[in-house]
């Protein structure tokens, strides 16, 4: 499964780039998204169900799980996705240029990797 693209009201979009079933682990797969927010989009209130690990290809996005204190991540730099932790902050820092990152997450076949807010 390639290419699968979903957006959100706030003009978010990810793309399924890639899956694989897990050897070993029966009914898990992992999948690697590219993920797009538009200048100034806000993603925030959403949560995951499994880790997830993360490269931002462009741009700056300003996260925070929880009551965490934001953080900025940085083009060129990784990081960890949290489970079952809502973003309280994720957003675009620039009102100009658009955000781009890739992300993997294992998770169990059919399943959903992100849950957005109501």
């Amino acid at each position: 499964m390639t290419g699968k693209t979903g957006s959100t009201a706030t003009g978010i979009r990810r793309t399924l780039l890639c899956s694989s079933p897990v050897e070993g682990l029966s009914g898990w797969e992992t999948r690697l998204y590219l993920i797009e927010y538009p200048p100034g989009a806000d993603g925030s209130g959403h949560h995951h169900p499994v880790v997830g690990l993360g490269y931002m290809l462009h741009g700056t996005i300003l996260a925070a799980f929880g009551d965490e204190r934001p953080i900025a991540i940085r083009e060129g730099e990784s990081f960890v996705d949290a489970a079952h932790q809502i973003h309280t902050v994720s957003r675009n820092t620039s009102k100009t240029e658009p955000l781009r990152f890739v992300i993997a997450y294992t998770v169990k076949q059919g399943e959903p990797v992100t849950v957005l807010p109501v």
